[in-house]
Formats: C-alpha cells, structure tokens, sequence
C-alpha cells in the first residue's frame, strides 16, 4: 500500500483509507459489529492506516468500535480522523455529560453546533471514546459557507490544536464554493470532498487551488455511495433505516442515466457487473488524480476491504478509459447540469 502526503498536515497516509460511517450503525444497511471489526483488521494488515470517522456515525458506536480495533496497534502507526458539528447530545450540558458516560444512545436528534464551548465537549467526547489522548485530523463536519466565512469553528480547532488534543485541522464540505472557502483559512490543512466518477465537480478550481495552497484533499463517497458498483439495480428499495432511502426520485434517475451513459462509453470493468472490480476502477479512477491523498470508501466485511485494496494492486482502468472518464464530466450535458437534491 502507498501513502501520499496529506497536504500541509505532513501526514502520510494510505491512498486507500477507510471510511467508518457504514459500521457505525444501519445508515448503509445492516451491519454486524464482528464483520465490521475483521473488515477494520484486513484493511490494517492490508497496509491501510488511515481511519476517518465522526462522533455522530451510529451516535459515538463508529468511534467505540474503533477504540476496540485500536488495542494493541502502535498509536504512531495508524492515523486517526474524526468530526464534529452534528450535536446529537441533549441541550442541557449536565445531562449531556451524564448520556456521554453512560450506555445508552438514545440520543436526541441530530442538528448543527459549531459553537466553541460545543466543539470543544465533542473532541473530549471523542477523545475519550476513542481512547486516545489526541486525534491526528479533526474536522468540521459539513458547516455552512457561513460559518466557513467567520472563521470562528476553526479559531475553536485552533486552540485544541495549540493545547496538543488534535494535530491537524480539516473540514469536510459538500460543496465547490465551500471548499474555496475554506482554503482561503490559511489555518485549515486538509479537505474532505465529495468525488467520484458521477460528481466530478471539484475537479475544476478545487483541485488546482488546493496543490496550490498545500491542502491536503480526502475523496469520500468514491463509490457513489455503493452505485458505482453494480448493485442496486433501477428501482432498488433501500431498507427504512438506509440513508439512501431519503434520495429523492429525481437523483436516482439522473445518476442511473449517467450509469447507462459510462456503460454506452466504456463497457469495461467499471460497469461490468462485478461488484467488487467495478469497486476497484472506480477507486482507481478517483486516485488518477495527484490533488487527492487518500480515498476513503467504507467496508462493512473483510471481502469488501480486501476488494478495495486491489484498487492499487493492478490497473483496471486504461489512460484511455480514464480520459474518457474525466471528458464525459467536462462535456456531456448530462453529467454537468448540476447536484439534485437527495
């Protein structure tokens, strides 16, 4: 396994990471804790040391069962990156602290908190969830362009930073005017974007400004949040609890037409059918590009992680696939008319 320098972090971290959202809780599906611990341990052994979660992945179980996975490893050897900002704690700091130190997770609903006193209650949540006494990445977790703008979440990240609890600071962003944002903070040493074959949007100003800048650039959702391997076919219902069950007619028609497009185009691996290939060059095709460091897709079992390393292992896609790839996002009308609404 390869590493790539993440930017300005001076972290150096595996091109394949692994994205801890899935076994965190049902959002992707059923998950079972044993499956998702050998899938951590087969990424370890496969020589991946990057791990990005978030405090609010199955409400703090994502970061517990890392921890789990953690005992034993040599904490210089493996790389850890959380977030914060979606507060699913009670209002009421007290009570907050009590569920904090409990078993329970019936936590309240979700919403956005990027108030200093609160990102400094959910790094020391994570800190003790985690079992560590600093975390390598830590990141805001999708704020608005607003908040972006006013610098103050980061100015929070930058005294967790001085006082040794985090040793980089990065924010995950949804969209293109965010991330130019965000890199107009010289504070803020990495990224975490959207980018895959289908969404292809950061590949314009994003790219070219962060290399400028030194920015690191972690890709999530490479595998279009499991489209891009071939199995979900038109029409598939996702169970109630799967985050892909709120996609709105309108997207999963623009992406399956999409899909149909790459098959008209290409026909090769990527759309083959075979889950785990079509995994491999669409992984392949997001790590073409030199601006991003990593490419964080989730694994839920052992067979998913070990298909994933094989992304590096062997080329599946030709220069020529790839630049067919890249000129679809840059000129078929299609695959530029904009992100619907989930």
């Amino acid at each position: 396994m390869r590493t790539r320098r993440l930017g300005k972090t001076g972290l150096e971290v595996s091109e394949i990471g692994f994205g801890c959202w899935a076994i965190g809780g049902n959002a992707y599906g059923k998950v079972d804790d044993r499956e998702s611990l050998e899938a951590l341990e087969t990424a370890w052994s496969g020589g991946v040391n990057f791990f990005d979660t978030a405090d609010t992945y199955g409400e703090g179980h994502s970061e517990s069962l890392l921890a789990e996975f953690l005992k034993g490893k040599p904490r210089d050897q493996v790389l850890i990156a959380t977030k914060a900002g979606w507060d699913f704690y009670p209002e009421d700091l007290k009570q907050r602290r009590a569920i904090a130190d409990s078993e329970s997770r019936n936590f309240a609903g979700h919403r956005k908190n990027f108030d200093g006193d609160y990102l400094r209650f959910a790094c020391e949540q994570s800190l003790n969830r985690l079992g560590m006494d600093h975390i390598d990445l830590y990141q805001l977790h999708n704020p608005t362009l607003e908040q972006i703008r006013s610098g103050d979440p980061v100015s929070t990240l930058e005294t967790l930073k001085r006082e040794g609890k985090i040793r980089a600071i990065g924010i995950s962003v949804h969209r293109e005017e965010e991330a130019l944002a965000a890199m107009e903070d010289p504070r803020v040493e990495s990224l975490q974007v959207i980018f895959n074959v289908l969404d292809q949007r950061m590949v314009e100003r994003v790219f070219a400004e962060s290399e400028k800048k030194n920015v690191g650039v972690i890709a999530r959702e490479p595998l279009a949040s499991g489209l891009l391997t071939g199995k979900y076919p038109p029409g598939h219902e996702f169970p109630k609890t799967d985050h892909r069950r709120r996609w709105s007619p309108e997207k999963r028609e623009w992406d399956w037409q999409k899909i149909q497009v790459i098959r008209h185009v290409l026909g090769n691996p990527l759309v083959t059918g075979d889950p785990g290939r079509a995994a491999q060059a669409a992984l392949e095709f997001v790590l073409s590009f030199p601006a991003i460091a990593s490419v964080i897709p989730g694994a839920k079992t052992k067979t998913q992680a070990l298909n994933h390393q094989g992304a590096v292992s062997a080329p599946f896609l030709s220069e020529s696939d790839k630049a067919q790839l890249r000129a679809l996002w840059m000129d078929n009308p299609l695959f530029r008319k904009g992100l619907l609404p989930r």
